[in-house]
């Protein structure tokens, strides 16, 4: 993670909580559109799992690499094949596009 510029030298991710909240904003959103929840149950999951994460991390860009780690180890076999390139673009784009809500929005 290091070499492909998500994590600094002396950084590392302290915990893959950021999987679990991202999918909790998923699934919040899942649920109002197929029905299962109405708006404010929709809404209150987001905005609880963004809480979580600003208790858990101190940025979007650890949020990330936090999110990636679990994505691979959910997903890729605990190695870094194509589930883990694909979020090494997204994170790039993320953190360098102007217009992009990490630049944008304050993470806590």
């Amino acid at each position: 993670m290091r070499a492909d510029g998500i994590l600094g030298d002396g950084q590392y991710v302290t915990s893959a909580d950021a999987w679990d909240l991202g999918r909790a904003s998923c699934m919040a959103r899942w649920g109002l559109s197929t029905r299962y929840c109405g708006l404010p149950e929709a809404e209150g999951g987001v905005v609880e799992a963004g809480y979580n994460a600003a208790r858990c991390y101190e940025s979007w860009a650890g949020f990330s690499a936090a999110f990636i780690l679990g994505r691979c180890l959910q997903f890729d076999n605990e190695k870094f094949g194509s589930w883990y390139q694909d979020m090494v673009t997204v994170h790039r784009i993320l953190t360098s596009d102007p217009g992009s809500p990490w630049l944008n929005i304050p993470f806590r």
